[in-house]
């Protein structure tokens, strides 16, 4: 035992060397150009204390390859950051523009088929982004019968104007299960939008609640907090589609507001055309973005549900069924 320890001990410090080696190297090549510098103004101000101080300082840093390591590590994290913050994975939805080309492709195809076929020549490189693939799809792509054979849970199809979200929508036995996997099942963090547990996936319910991660790159429901800018409020058409295997579901945002972490607006029914009225206003006076959107005690609405930045509140979004139809 006491051999094999003193093996992991050499392999551990011929490592820790060599490693300390190269960041050597590479210290005395990147701070070779700084010393240069400070020698040059050595010369242009020999009586100046500070370019003395300064040429023994970047002559020093040439033999301690630590702060060379600290500079590149700062360097790859900064990178990496800023990345992840800013790096839109998929455009935003614009439900105008999708229904438009959604008429011309089923018009092509019905005029010429062929020529449709000959003309679909893939371009694109290989994407591995599932939320990208899926958020990339139009309307005319979107079929349930190819879905259910990525995951028999599928149920709908979800998509907000002026957002990235444009992704199928799966329901679990409870709500923990796609809080931790993708559409294809597999364990991560990222998860996968879903319906209420609780939910009738036919929409028939008073309050159907959609869930989704907000993901620093907006895609799940990181785009939600499109819906709080001026831009979202002067240029979207406030609509959200939801898409059934046989029909077509159009609402209206209502109310967009952040939220404490409480369960008040994620109950599903009412037990009297009263108790739904008093639901329904509540949610609209709690909406921080004015949106002149009338509801009855009649609507049936959807609740967009996602974490804020911070993971201590939510950022909730509500929208009334305006129109349903036969797809």
């Amino acid at each position: 035992m006491k051999k094999i320890g003193k093996f992991f001990k050499y392999i551990y410090n011929q490592t820790h060397k060599g490693f300390y080696f190269l960041c050597l190297v590479f210290s005395r090549g990147f701070y070779f150009y700084f010393y240069l510098i400070a020698c040059l103004l050595k010369l242009i101000f020999p009586k100046m204390k500070w370019s003395k101080k300064l040429v023994d300082h970047y002559k020093d840093r040439q033999e301690k390859p630590e702060y060379f390591f600290l500079i590149l590590f700062a360097s790859v994290l900064l990178i990496a950051t800023i990345y992840v913050v800013f790096y839109d994975s998929n455009e935003v939805v614009k439900l105008d523009e999708m229904i438009e080309e959604k008429v011309e492709i089923d018009a092509s195809k019905e005029e010429n088929t062929e020529e449709v076929m000959q003309d679909a020549t893939p371009t694109q490189p290989l994407e591995t982004n599932l939320y990208k693939i899926y958020g990339n799809k139009s309307i005319s792509e979107i079929n349930f019968n190819e879905l259910k054979l990525v995951n028999n849970e599928v149920k709908a199809w979800l998509i907000v104007d002026g957002t990235n979200i444009n992704y199928p929508v799966v329901q679990a036995v409870d709500n923990d299960y796609y809080l931790m996997r993708n559409i294809y099942k597999k364990k991560t963090s990222h998860g996968w939008p879903f319906i209420d547990y609780r939910n009738d996936s036919t929409m028939n319910d008073d309050n159907t609640i959609f869930y989704g991660h907000n993901l620093l790159n907006k895609t799940a429901f990181g785009s939600v907090s499109n819906l709080f800018t001026k831009e979202w409020l002067n240029n979207s058409s406030h609509k959200i589609l939801v898409l059934t295997e046989s029909k077509i579901y159009t609402y209206e945002i209502f109310s967009i507001y952040y939220s404490d972490p409480n369960s008040y607006y994620l109950q599903t029914s009412f037990t009297s055309d009263n108790s739904r009225l008093t639901f329904y206003n509540n949610l609209k006076s709690k909406s921080s973005v004015a949106l002149n959107v009338e509801v009855s005690a009649k609507d049936k609405i959807i609740t967009l549900s996602t974490c804020t930045e911070d993971n201590k509140g939510r950022k909730v979004v509500h929208a009334k069924l305006v129109s349903e139809a036969y797809r």
